[in-house]
């Protein structure tokens, strides 16, 4: 694994730590004296001597994944600027020093320059820098934690900045999919509840904790679902509306069931999908923004799109264009941050293809993903296949083998299960098609990615 072409002390300390290893079993691990490895966090900027480069080289190409990328990160580290975004590092994002990020204790001050680095991350959709960060996040202290060190008082600044932790993980979902977006949501919902239960909290921010624990917990669906995990994903759900039906959340609460219906209406029974998105909507509704009434409407058009009920489906999709069409409000949650034209175009492009009405399908798809965010990988990924879907079932073949030969590229970035089982239906669709030369090119392509994956 190429990360650096010499090694300095300072970095073989640094896979000690990513190995989270003491001196002593490091020195053991290695073959070297103890003394040897306490020296180099002493004086990180020795290069030792050859033999003992290779035995780093070995003992990096041994480390399992997590630990090498973890590595890549905390060698990828420069001097910090707090201040703003420095325009030298290429990104243009806040960095984090390595003395931050290996230290065994982490403060205040850590935690806020890593919360001013992912939000620099974010605003730029620097997705190298959000993933780097996003593993630095893992290692790290969180503030709950850290300020529960100090006593069980709470202050105001930490309830602000477990609130925030809250939108920079919904974020960074966009670029971090899969296990890793699993494992951050899972260890700040852990945390989250620890500080409810610990804490000395007035009313308020015991409100505001379980409206913390309920987001994580639709958040947590969501991710867990996108990695493959249903079981897990329906137990967020349970506790989840039980936290936001605790802080008197009712849109919320409706968000959670309805994020569940829609990973039902993909996996299981979309009858039941329809049933749960109706209910969902029907809970929020009455304190729900207009935006938020959008987004629960969506699901119910989809589960039903997936029920094959046309009317239903059209119906909630007239409905959700009522309601977007009244616009942002101040009040609105942040849940709903991601939802806008385009979004809206493609869930109904994709309830036409579900319904087998590819013509209207075709034009929403095609008119939303042109105006699409490109960073976005993972979703232009899925938006694509509902598209070549379309022109499957339009007779376009050549079209859809085209668009299928890009999915298959994208799906390799994105560690979503979503994807691949997407790619995985687009190739049965074209499966009886092999003979015509723009289908047998995607699955020369598709079956070579599938061989080197293996």
């Amino acid at each position: 694994m190429q990360i650096i072409t010499t090694w300095t002390t300072g970095h073989a300390d640094a896979l000690r730590q990513a190995l989270r290893m003491t001196n002593e079993s490091f020195a053991e691990h290695l073959g070297v004296a103890v003394r040897t490895v306490a020296s180099w966090r002493k004086r990180p900027e020795i290069v030792p001597q050859p033999a003992i480069q290779e035995t780093l080289d070995a003992a990096l190409e041994r480390a399992p994944d997590r630990a090498k990328a973890q590595f890549a990160l905390l060698v990828a580290a420069v001097p910090a600027d707090t201040e703003a975004p420095s325009g030298d590092t290429g990104s243009g994002s806040f960095s984090i020093p390595l003395d931050s990020m290996t230290a065994h204790e982490w403060s205040r001050d850590d935690a806020h320059v890593l919360s001013l680095s992912f939000d620099a991350a974010l605003e730029q959709s620097a997705v190298t820098d959000v993933e780097r960060l996003a593993h630095i996040w893992l290692i790290s202290e969180p503030p709950q934690v850290i300020e529960l060190t100090k006593g069980r008082h709470i202050s105001e600044s930490l309830m602000t900045a477990a609130e925030h932790r809250v939108i920079q993980l919904r974020r960074a979902d966009d670029f971090v999919g899969g296990p890793v977006s699993h494992e951050l949501v899972r260890n700040e919902l852990t945390t989250t509840i620890k500080l409810l239960n610990d804490g000395a909290l007035t009313e308020e921010q015991a409100r505001r904790l379980l409206t913390i624990i309920g987001e994580l917990a639709q958040l947590g669906a969501w991710v867990a679902a996108d990695a493959g995990l249903l079981d897990t994903a329906a137990r967020y759900v349970r506790g989840g509306v039980m936290a936001a039906r605790a802080a008197c959340n009712a849109p919320l609460a409706g968000n959670i069931i309805s994020t569940f219906s829609y990973q039902i209406a993909n996996t299981g029974n979309p009858n039941e999908a329809a049933v749960l998105a109706r209910t969902a909507y029907q809970g929020g509704e009455r304190e729900a923004t207009p935006i938020s009434r959008a987004l629960l409407l969506e699901r119910v058009a989809w589960a039903s799109a997936r029920s094959g009920d046309l009317r239903s489906c059209e119906r909630a999709l007239g409905l959700v264009e009522e309601n977007y069409s009244s616009g942002p409000r101040d009040n609105d949650p942040d849940w709903v941050y991601w939802l806008n034209r385009e979004e809206i175009d493609v869930m109904a492009g994709r309830c036409y293809t579900e319904l087998h009405k590819p013509g209207k399908g075709e034009s929403l798809l095609d008119n939303a993903i042109k105006h699409y965010d490109h960073t976005l990988i993972r979703e232009n990924t899925l938006y694509l296949s509902w598209l070549a879907e379309d022109y499957v079932q339009l007779g376009e073949i050549d079209h859809a083998a085209n668009i299928a030969v890009q999915i298959a590229s994208l799906a390799t970035h994105t560690n979503s299960v979503r994807t691949d089982t997407r790619l995985r239906y687009i190739a049965k669709l074209l499966a009886p098609y092999r003979a015509v030369t723009a289908v047998k090119d995607f699955f020369d392509t598709y079956e070579s990615m599938a061989n080197a994956a293996a």
